[in-house]
């Protein structure tokens, strides 16, 4: 089975224009960073640089360090951002950084990719300095809520399995070192057509699931028949998003975990 890296890197040329939901994710998350100077910065999940092109205009830093599961992302994010920063081709389960590195870590809708969530957000914050800041947007399960249950009728297709707020909250809960705060926003974006939703779904790699199947012709025109009926006004078919933005602060060294 193919990766979810596999599946930004063919999104490389097409991420920026379809990406819709995550440039708007993306602007809040920075609305919300606390202007300042924050001598080394970690950015999870870069991406296309929707929070990087925000972020830099906004706050001073030293070093910033751009972190992606696609090279191919990466590459381009090179060519556009290269003054005092750093980029690494890795999974957040896996970050090649030593402990304290960071005065600010920032992630806008990556941690929901995240396998083994309970120990690696724990481990995030070892990676932090007393006092630092961090700003998470997290995809939840309520959303694409729409495209699962016509999947489920039409048996076409498979979604990928977001966790709950109610999930990230006792986590965060659980972790003895910060102080945080949290809100939750849902969105509603609007495509001509189910076709264009579904193009728009693969253009940013965000398409992937652990359970690809085999769907044939019928059972994509039944889905697509159940999906506009199920869900469309008179602007087209609708999706719907829903994002839990987290912010807050290191307060004190951690346990070890």
């Amino acid at each position: 089975m193919k990766g979810i890296g596999f599946y930004f890197d063919k999104a490389v040329n097409t991420y920026e224009k379809a990406g819709n939901i995550q440039k708007k994710v993306a602007i809040k998350l920075v609305q919300s960073v606390k202007e300042g100077f924050y001598p080394t910065v970690v950015e999870i999940g870069s991406g296309k640089g929707f929070i990087t092109d925000l972020l830099i205009k906004k706050i001073s830093y030293n070093q910033y360090i751009n972190i992606d599961i696609s090279y191919e992302f990466l590459k381009r994010l090179k060519s556009s951002f290269s003054e005092k920063s750093l980029f690494i081709n890795a999974k957040a389960e896996q970050l090649p950084l030593k402990k304290s590195i960071a005065n600010l870590i920032v992630s806008s809708s990556s941690l929901h990719w995240i396998e083994e969530p309970e120990r690696v957000f724990k481990q995030l914050f070892n990676l932090m300095e007393v006092n630092g800041r961090f700003y998470f947007s997290i995809f939840l399960s309520g959303s694409l809520a729409e495209l699962k249950k016509a999947s489920e009728v039409s048996n076409f297709g498979s979604v990928f399995s977001l966790k709950s707020s109610e999930f990230y909250i006792d986590l965060l809960n659980s972790i003895n070192c910060i102080k945080w705060r949290f809100s939750i926003e849902t969105y509603r974006e609007t495509f001509p057509t189910v076709r264009d939703f579904l193009l728009s779904h693969k253009l940013t790699g965000t398409n992937f699931t652990k359970d690809k199947k085999f769907s044939g012709k019928e059972s994509y025109a039944k889905f697509c028949t159940i999906y506009k009926e199920m869900f469309s006004n008179h602007e087209g078919v609708y999706a719907t998003y829903e994002v839990l933005f987290i912010e807050g602060q290191k307060v004190s060294p951690c346990l070890q975990y």
